[in-house]
């Protein structure tokens, strides 16, 4: 599966994708945005993508440019077929793409798929409560807040957990055709 946009493309990642993301995996201030420990080793980084892709209850996906520089990553996760739901998590890797509306519009190109195409009813995420670029993309592409989880520990880092489901997708899809 390929999805198109006007400025990027999410395609199923690739071996060929693994060292750039290893080396993702080594910047903090990249780790401290996203709760993902994908090793940052390349070797074992190969490894865990053998063991991990593709499974019918996890899909990652490559954003790249549309000429094909690899900038990001976006995975579902813990599909659920019957319930026709999904987290979602995406990180753009190379800064300086940050600020553009990309990540924005992958997750444009993920909803539609997911919810217009695949009639999924619900795609939920985390972000970490300090993460307010992030937030804001996902507020603009209709996410809601639905909750927060807190702990009074000092190394905590307080979660918002947001969720979209399909009646708020189509009825903003149908909005911005009429608009």
């Amino acid at each position: 599966m390929e999805l198109s946009g006007t400025k990027i493309r999410l395609r199923p990642l690739a071996i060929k994708d693994l060292a750039t993301m290893a080396q993702w995996n080594c910047d903090p201030e990249l780790q401290s945005f996203v709760d993902c420990d994908l090793p940052s080793d390349p070797q074992q980084l190969e490894r865990w993508y053998h063991a991990n892709v593709p499974d019918r209850n996890y899909q990652i996906f490559a954003m790249e440019t549309l000429a094909g520089e690899l900038i990001g990553d976006m995975e579902l996760d813990h599909i659920c077929w019957n319930k026709r739901e999904a987290e979602l998590r995406i990180r753009i890797g190379d800064r300086r793409y940050w600020g553009q509306g990309l990540g924005s519009q992958a997750i444009q190109l993920m909803l539609n798929y997911t919810m217009g195409e695949r009639g999924f009813n619900r795609i939920y995420l985390r972000v970490y409560e300090f993460n307010e670029r992030a937030i804001h993309c996902y507020l603009k592409n209709g996410f809601q807040q639905i909750g927060i989880l807190q702990r009074r520990r000092s190394d905590w880092k307080n979660i918002i957990l947001m969720e979209i489901k399909r009646q708020k997708f189509i009825g903003a899809a149908a909005c911005q055709q009429a608009g």
